[in-house]
């Protein structure tokens, strides 16, 4: 043990504790920390959209079976656009030969399940340790390397140290689970609005996530408001074919933004994952995919034959940039367009996403293209 290289994992949400489970397949001691306990990051209410590049990579270490319990997938994608009246259906036939198998275009999870699942995986790993920071700091190791995965918190840095570009769309999302009626089973739903789109994912047969995206003084005062006065007002956006029933849970609220955050010009050991690294738009459900790819890609640079030693992990830092750069930049293009194009009521703009749906709707390839990137993301062959 004491031959080990040890690696510390500063943030112990998602990302933060598949990173740990990733590195613990190989010789390394691995330290996860937060400031909140196990209960706390285990406890809060949120849902994920869960794509089959990120099945791929649990499947890759060993966590997808032991999830599955807990997933509810959807067969079937609605998109729409308020400001034209228009429509597409994504269906399985739409997807790739290679995934179609699944049955399934994505899943949907709950916070607590995915949470619970991955901390009884770590408990089975006994090169990994959670700790408190306090607890941690008594220890008085040395780290050979160091993660930050804290999530999307904004950061004030000595620019020599490192380079942070972040972009204010001047929103935020509410999310919060609802039960209602009239919605096709399995189907997810995105619904492109001029002040922003509204995501439905399915957790059940009748029960959704809602996510909600507004101006941010909007989302502040329907947080404010009272349940009943929150539905009243979403009835008034859903199409008319939806019933709505009961809100379930809290209601909470985060702010939207685009962000990068790069440590390149550090020469310390220490790297950004997941959203302390980038953050975009949740417009088709990138986020935690995104930041899992990440843990993915470390995973395979580590991985590589004699790379983890002291000598070689000062190289760590631009091999994993390097291999993160095209997915990284195609998803912010691709996520920032859509609500360039599509989160108002601009004249000029709204000829094209006419066309867009026509398209959409005639010609099989597109559909393909749109769907199986939005699923399978452009490095899903490379996930071994």
């Amino acid at each position: 043990m004491s031959n080990r290289l040890n690696f510390k994992i500063v943030g112990s949400g998602p990302t933060g504790i598949l990173l740990s489970i990733a590195l613990s397949k190989l010789d390394l001691n691995i330290y996860l920390t937060d400031l909140l306990t196990r209960e706390q990051l285990i406890s809060q209410d949120k849902t994920y959209a869960i794509t089959h590049s990120s099945k791929k990579i649990l499947d890759k270490f060993s966590i997808w079976e032991k999830l599955k319990p807990y997933l509810f997938g959807f067969n079937t994608l609605s998109i729409s656009d308020s400001v034209t009246s228009s429509l597409t259906t994504l269906k399985i036939s739409d997807l790739d030969d290679d995934i179609s198998a699944e049955n399934n275009i994505g899943w949907v999870i709950k916070h607590s399940d995915l949470m619970n699942v991955f901390f009884l995986e770590i408990d089975n790993h006994s090169n990994i340790f959670f700790k408190s920071p306090k607890n941690l700091s008594q220890e008085k190791f040395i780290f050979d390397y160091k993660f930050i995965s804290t999530g999307a918190i904004p950061i004030h840095k000595k620019p020599f140290d490192f380079l942070y570009f972040r972009k204010k769309y001047n929103q935020s999302c509410l999310t919060f689970k609802l039960i209602l009626r009239g919605n096709l089973e399995r189907c997810a739903y995105e619904i492109f609005r001029e002040e922003g789109p509204l995501a439905l994912l399915p957790l059940d047969k009748n029960l959704y996530q809602i996510i909600w995206t507004s101006s941010t003084s909007k989302s502040i005062d329907r947080l404010n408001s009272d349940k009943n006065f929150l539905m009243d007002n979403l009835s008034t956006i859903l199409p008319d074919y939806f019933k709505l029933d009961q809100i379930v849970g809290e209601v909470n609220l985060f702010p939207v933004s685009l962000s990068i955050n790069l440590s390149i010009f550090d020469s310390k050991k220490l790297l950004f994952v997941g959203d302390s690294f980038h953050t975009f738009h949740p417009v088709g459900g990138q986020g935690l995919n995104t930041c899992w790819r990440d843990v993915n890609n470390i995973f395979d640079i580590l991985n590589e034959n004699s790379f983890v030693n002291k000598n070689n992990l000062k190289f760590f830092k631009f091999k994993y940039y390097l291999s993160r750069f095209i997915d990284i930049v195609f998803t912010l293009v691709i996520t920032d367009s859509l609500i360039t194009f599509f989160a108002n009521r601009n004249f000029i703009l709204i000829p094209i996403r006419k066309i867009s749906f026509i398209l959409l709707n005639k010609f099989l390839i597109i559909r393909k293209i749109l769907l199986n990137q939005m699923t399978k993301s452009i490095i899903f062959r490379s996930i071994k």
